[in-house]
């Protein structure tokens, strides 16, 4: 965990909880944690996986290079019309993030690979 972020994550006004549970997934996944671009950014071996977006109406999980990951369930969103390899998962709840922990673990172990 990183201390710089820890205030962000306690002080955010908007999706605290929900980034706080997707947190705790990647950073049982092994990612290393540390702010870039002003954001919670996820690496492994320097190698940035994702990042912790909060959008208006939803909590963004994007993954850099989403458009190579295995997604199976089909789960990841294009981050828009241009976009060509950023992904996302977007949640609303904690209930949401709980309920995909599952493939939020799969799918930073597909971005690893």
């Amino acid at each position: 965990m990183s201390a710089a972020l820890d205030k962000t994550f306690l002080t955010a006004d908007r999706w605290r909880d929900e980034a706080l549970e997707v947190r705790a997934i990647l950073l049982d996944c092994g990612l290393t944690e540390e702010k870039k671009w002003n954001k919670p950014c996820y690496s492994m071996d320097d190698e940035n996986i994702c990042i912790i977006q909060r959008m208006t109406h939803f909590l963004a999980l994007m993954f850099f290079k989403g458009q190579l990951v295995d997604d199976p369930g089909g789960l990841l969103k294009a981050q828009g019309p241009n976009s060509r390899f950023a992904k996302r998962l977007e949640f609303n709840s904690v209930d949401a993030v709980k309920a995909a922990a599952g493939a939020i673990r799969a799918l930073v172990a597909s971005a690893i690979e």
